[in-house]
């Protein structure tokens, strides 16, 4: 599978992967939508919701943190896990730089280096008015998994 080009294909290549999985993971939990995507990254969209939001309003760190793993999660999968494999994080690095109480957050990721069996990717969250939230940067080992329950 190529990197989705389109924020269609995206969204439906999570579709596929969700049906696949047989039940609501954290990406149901957190609400992630297609936002972008055009071949060589892919955005998720995570709107902001009570359930995903610290006291005070703004987005938990937990939040931001799911919404980078995932989107790298979802971008190693499409650009380097054939059929039955799945990335498997080993070592992420998060720097959290600011939150926000805008309407929603945008997880963009990249791949910076990848192929056989890992692949390094880089996230960046920012708000919806572009103001940047968290960095990271994600190592995933592709391997055989089993999915579901």
């Amino acid at each position: 599978m190529a990197i989705p080009a389109k924020p269609q294909e995206l969204q439906a290549y999570i579709g596929k992967f969700l049906d696949r999985l047989g039940f609501d993971d954290i990406v149901t939990t957190l609400g992630l939508v297609a936002h972008d995507a055009d071949g060589e990254s892919i955005s998720l969209r995570m709107d902001l919701r009570e359930p995903i939001a610290q006291a005070n309003g703004m987005f938990s760190a937990a939040a931001l943190f799911g919404a980078a793993d995932i989107t790298g999660t979802f971008l190693a999968m499409a650009a380097y896990a054939e059929s039955g494999q799945f990335p498997l994080a080993v070592q992420s690095n998060q720097n959290f730089m600011s939150n926000s109480k805008t309407e929603y957050a945008v997880a963009t990721a990249r791949i910076l280096r990848g192929g056989g069996s890992v692949a390094v990717a880089e996230v960046s969250v920012a708000d919806a008015e572009g103001k940047a939230l968290m960095h990271s940067t994600f190592t995933y080992v592709i391997k055989e998994r089993t999915l579901g329950k």
